[in-house]
């Protein structure tokens, strides 16, 4: 391995705490999986969600199933999702590495030939038990294909450590793999990537990097001054700057650009459709009349002459408005203007209003807003006054924490959060199976409430940071990461079976001090959590059931062996 590569590679595994992980292969398949997959995620995610390789699973060592660009594992989170979002966009990934330095025509051969089995509807290959779970999962999104806004998209990658140099034969496997999958007619685009060292160090590096772009705005008015806001304008640009704004150097959609836009693309329905005919038709320049605009908020701005700079930039409303001009690019000209706000201001309340307002002129979920809630806020300014090793970092809004600055293993978000609250004060850790929003539906109106004290959901949160570490220093065997929801139950029960105090309550505190002085000290929380697992295996369940997480009558085992289920106060 190159020494750029290694000191990326170290970089990685020590801001996810690897380093107990002593197979380089294995380390180098998650360093891949996340330099190709992290771009295209909004929210944070379990890197070994994605790895497949390894017992027993051939030729392919990253999957992923991405809906409006949030990973989905499990059956539930994809019946949850389709249930709640129609016309979503889709992606599958899937992905090879290969620690050797050369392209070799054989092994990307044997991947796609893994891929055209995972794609089958019956495999030929032996496939691991978890391999089965993402076949199983997969064929359950075939079986609802039909509801998105079109067929998805499938993106290989392969890579090595190597120099693509574009040798006859590999493109020549390349190509035929390309045929191969189209043939199965269940994408409307298939790309299959190339990557050698020096392209993976180019998608990691990129991760978290500062945004900054320029684009002409000629025809525009300087609004009055407005507190907390720098300078801000309104006027139409030319629709091809919109494109430049929101795409790569690769002509690829910037995905993270709308992640403070709370309603993705939503695809082809009426009023997207209407915006597409009026790019495409005779009367185009009137476009800018007969659309609503779009909203831009950028931290600076640095102006030369017609010439605006903007850094840290996102499109808060007109995600439907960008994504239809994107997808109708050649027909753009310098006719076609589109109605612009650009407000430069780094103070998150007014942005915050800003969105509210703006994306409140269509439905959009409460759930989809909780970012941008009193409770939230509080609670993001809340996790930082725990300092050391004591200290969690709350991501209220997607990637806040993507520069680098803190470790990833330290970072909880909203999903997460509310996994660990049903877990650990309602017993309910077979719904950590679900989507956000499901979860949401459960639990939103027993959560997040303005007069709740908040050292609950952190207790909450460093009980699953300190699981979550213990799996990752290999303290606890992996074969138990599974159930780690039903560990942090029983977790609660072993410290202190009594049920919480509301959370309104000052009684909720004092109740949770008791287990946090457990759980901040590792070795404590380590000889607890194999009190945990000796309890587990005396029920003799097969840990190996991809049922097993989410089976009621399993949580109701567990609970038996501390005491008879009561009424909980929090339930």
């Amino acid at each position: 391995m190159d020494r750029v590569t290694k000191s990326f590679l170290n970089d990685f595994s020590k801001k996810f705490e690897l380093e107990a992980i002593t197979d380089n292969t294995l380390r180098f398949e998650h360093f891949v999986n996340y330099a190709i997959v992290e771009p295209k995620i909004e929210y944070i995610f379990d890197i070994e969600d994605i790895n497949i390789g390894g017992n027993g699973t051939i030729g392919i060592d990253g999957f992923a199933l991405l809906l409006n660009k949030q990973l989905i594992t499990t059956v539930d989170e994809l019946t949850d999702f389709l249930d709640q979002y129609k016309k979503c966009s889709a992606e599958i990934i899937f992905i090879q590495s290969k620690t050797s330095t050369k392209f070799d025509s054989k092994d990307i051969g044997n991947f796609g030939f893994a891929v055209q089995d995972f794609i089958s509807e019956t495999q030929k290959l032996k496939w691991s038990d978890y391999g089965l779970e993402k076949i199983k999962l997969f064929n359950s999104f075939v079986d609802r294909i039909s509801e998105l806004k079109e067929k998805p998209i499938c993106s290989l990658y392969y890579v090595t450590l190597g120099l693509n140099e574009n040798d006859q034969n590999v493109l020549a496997k390349r190509q035929d793999i390309l045929e191969n999958i189209k043939s199965e007619n269940l994408f409307s685009k298939v790309t299959f990537e190339l990557d050698g060292a020096i392209e993976i160090q180019e998608k990691y590096k990129t991760i978290g990097q500062t945004i900054e772009k320029a684009f002409e705005f000629p025809n525009r008015v300087t609004l009055p001054i407005i507190d907390n806001v720098k300078e801000s304008y309104i006027g139409v640009v030319d629709t091809t700057s919109i494109i430049e704004l929101m795409t790569n150097s690769k002509g690829e959609l910037l995905s993270h650009v709308f992640y403070d836009n709370v309603r993705d693309y939503q695809g082809d329905n009426k009023v997207n459709n209407e915006i597409s005919n009026t790019i495409q038709s005779s009367y185009k320049d009137s476009f800018s009349i007969l659309n609503n605009g779009i909203t831009i908020v950028a931290e600076n701005l640095q102006t030369t002459r017609d010439t605006f700079t903007i850094t840290n930039y996102q499109i808060i409303n007109g995600c439907q408005t960008s994504h239809v001009l994107f997808e109708n690019k050649e027909y753009l000209d310098a006719s076609v203007q589109v109605p612009i706000k650009l407000v430069i201001s780094d103070e998150e309340d007014l942005t915050s209003r800003i969105i509210r307002s703006t994306n409140r002129q269509t439905e959009v979920k409460e759930q989809d807003l909780l970012a941008f809630s009193n409770f939230q806020k509080r609670l993001e300014d809340y996790y930082r006054t725990f300092t050391g090793d004591d200290r969690l970092f709350y991501e209220r809004r997607s990637k806040q924490y993507n520069n680098g600055s803190v470790e990833r293993k330290r970072i909880i978000d909203k999903t997460t959060q509310i996994k660990a609250m049903a877990s650990m004060f309602y017993d309910k850790p077979n719904m950590a199976t679900r989507f956000f929003g499901a979860l949401f539906q459960e639990f939103g109106n027993k959560l997040f409430l303005d007069n709740h004290n908040m050292f609950p959901y952190y207790v909450a949160s460093f009980a699953t940071y300190r699981v979550e570490s213990l799996f990752r220093l290999k303290k606890i065997d992996k074969k138990y990461k599974k159930i780690k929801y039903h560990i942090l139950t029983m977790l609660r029960h072993e410290i202190n079976p009594i049920s919480c105090s509301p959370f309104e309550s000052k009684k909720s505190i004092f109740y949770c001090e008791n287990i946090f002085d457990v759980i901040k000290d590792e070795d404590k929380s380590l000889k607890i959590i194999k009190n945990v697992i000796k309890r587990i295996d005396s029920l003799g369940y097969d840990l190996e059931d991809l049922q097993i997480s989410k089976s009621k009558e399993f949580v109701t085992k567990c609970l038996h062996l501390y005491r008879s289920p009561d009424t909980h106060k929090n339930n």
